[in-house]
């Protein structure tokens, strides 16, 4: 097809195209390459938005303010940002972006999904009933509680037909209400009544942290029934308590719970919420779509005997490596057959023959697709033995490793080479080096707490060989005790990430990071090209290419000696 003509395609087909790029990187090259092509590529780039400084929370929402015509393709908004001042009324970032989005919800059409993740909720409670009358779609929300809380007249209360919510409370809320944990709050009872009463068709929930209950009564989740929930995540929120049963052969609420959901295919829970001693008490039928888990490694040893599909596990607690957690892990994995995603962090408290812990751990699980690592407190090993360890994991193509580099490290950007020439299979990883300080697992590292980051996609040639790699490294830079005017960008690349994170007993702070973007030749000075190139080449391809080259000389040479 000739080039010139593509920008003449049927907009659905270029859309179409679109899906089928990599990265978000090319759609935005190709989208830059022509004003129609933007216009048509809109849709896609703008379709997932998150916004993760109050920076770019100004200037994006003030672009799409004043563009109407690319405010309309957003479907999924989020909104994360730290707080610069202690005192709420005096949080000018908190203020300022709930009125644009006030402002901006009426040019909203297609947005079905909104979730505010900052320090506090919205300054502009008006905020939540814009985007209820403005945005008809909207059937997912999300907030969090931070030292004030809403009211019992907060317009958060009213919507209707949810298919997903989600509350998560940070570290203002710890703070300056816990005194009130013994007791429901005032606005918890309509919280519950949107949920159960005008949502009946809730998919998911998500509810991380939560105030605690007097005894003797189970938590109002207990008594709700939602026929198409299949997520649900639940923090340290107090479901029921353990008292005495009134009967001797009948379940905890929760268990009773649990069991009338038997489409929930994703599960997240805490020891408060659940406790592990409770699992067994669970029918055998129950839960039987389960395929993601994110829980402790006494859930997990509970769980994993009856439910053997789990795809994707999350260990929430760090295992420390003193005791014997990291053996148990290896058991319970092992029965896990079809495990393709694993998450999981260490802390070492002392030196630690580390060989052995990941061979163990990549042994119990050799089909995984996706592994996270992280290792706390202590130097685990350098990155150039990892690199060779994991290179046993055939179907390995996502990775993520966050640890505490040692004092003989390598610099980041050659420790990615190592990761790259020693699993070529990888398409893409993410490397951060932490301090030894850093608190886990409440304290997130996307919060630009650490030294140095980088993420990495490995590009490959024509025969699926890696040739060279995409880099992206962040590193936090000195922030001026002045803010410089800028002109607003009438673009922002950002990626959505639908992840609910636990609330943090540490107030995160908001870094000023710098990044570069350059890219790594994998095979410096050896640029070949053509079909020598091809026939030099040390790979599959290659030596095919030069078997081939073999048979068609002693062909030739002989039709050359039969007729001469």
């Amino acid at each position: 097809m000739d080039p010139l003509n593509f920008i003449d395609l049927p907009s659905d087909l270029v859309l179409e195209i679109i899906s089928c790029l990599p990265s978000r990187t090319d759609i935005l090259n190709l989208a830059l390459s022509g004003k129609d092509l933007f216009a048509t590529a809109c849709a896609a780039l703008y379709a997932h938005v998150q916004l993760c400084t109050a920076e770019q929370c100004r200037r994006t929402l003030s672009m799409l303010y004043y563009r109407p015509d690319i405010a309309r393709h957003v479907q999924k908004l989020q909104i994360r940002f730290s707080s610069v001042r202690t005192a709420y009324s005096a949080d000018i970032n908190g203020i300022a972006i709930s009125r644009l989005l006030r402002e901006l919800a009426p040019k909203l059409d297609a947005l079905h999904t909104f979730i505010w993740d900052a320090d506090e909720i919205p300054h502009c409670d008006s905020m939540w009933f814009a985007l209820r009358m403005s945005c008809p779609r909207l059937r997912t929300i999300g907030t969090c509680y931070g030292s004030v809380i809403p009211d019992q007249h907060s317009r958060l209360l009213e919507f209707k037909n949810l298919r997903g919510f989600s509350l998560t409370l940070k570290y203002g809320y710890y703070t300056h209400h816990a005194d009130e944990f013994q007791d429901a709050l005032p606005f918890e009872g309509r919280l519950w009544d949107m949920l159960i009463q005008s949502s009946p068709n809730l998919e998911e929930l998500h509810i991380l942290g939560g105030p605690f209950i007097p005894d003797g009564k189970s938590h109002p989740l207990c008594n709700a029934r939602w026929p198409l929930l299949h997520s649900l995540s639940l923090g340290d929120i107090v479901i029921d308590w353990s008292g005495p049963l009134s009967d001797a052969g009948s379940k905890r609420p929760f268990i009773t719970f649990l069991e009338a959901h038997r489409r929930l295919r994703s599960l997240r829970t805490s020891r408060i919420a659940l406790s592990p001693h409770l699992i067994p008490s669970l029918d055998t039928s129950a839960l039987s779509d389960l395929t993601h888990f994110a829980g402790s490694l006494e859930h997990l040893q509970a769980l994993a005997p009856s439910h053997p599909k789990i795809t994707h596990l999350t260990i929430e607690e760090p295992l420390v490596v003193r005791d014997l957690s990291p053996l148990l892990v290896t058991g319970v994995l092992q029965s896990l057959r079809c495990l393709t995603e694993l998450r999981i962090a260490f802390v070492f408290h002392s030196s630690y023959e580390s060989g052995s812990l990941v061979k163990n751990l990549i042994s119990a699980c050799p089909g995984v697709t996706t592994l996270e690592v992280t290792c706390a407190k202590r130097p685990f090993f350098r990155v150039a033995v990892l690199a060779n360890l994991i290179s046993a994991l055939p179907r390995l193509r996502r990775l993520r490793l966050t640890l505490v580099p040692s004092a003989k490290e390598d610099s980041l950007r050659e420790c990615a080479s190592q990761i790259a020439h020693m699993n070529p299979r990888l398409h893409l990883f993410t490397l951060t080096f932490i301090a030894a300080w850093h608190p886990l697992p409440h304290t997130s590292v996307s919060c630009g707490l650490y030294d140095e980051s980088g993420s990495y996609v490995i590009r490959t040639d024509e025969h699926g060989h890696p040739h060279s790699m995409s880099c992206t490294e962040r590193r936090p830079a000195l922030r001026l005790p002045f803010e410089l005017p800028s002109i607003p960008i009438p673009l922002t690349m950002s990626r959505l990430s639908f992840v609910f994170t636990s609330p943090s007993p540490f107030p995160p702070r908001e870094r000023n990071m710098k990044t570069e973007h350059f890219l790594i030749d994998l095979h410096p000075g050896k640029s070949r090209r053509g079909v020598l190139g091809l026939v030099l080449e040390r790979s599959a391809a290659g030596e095919e290419v030069r078997v081939l080259t073999v048979l068609v000389a002693l062909s030739g040479l002989a039709l050359w000696s039969f007729f001469a």
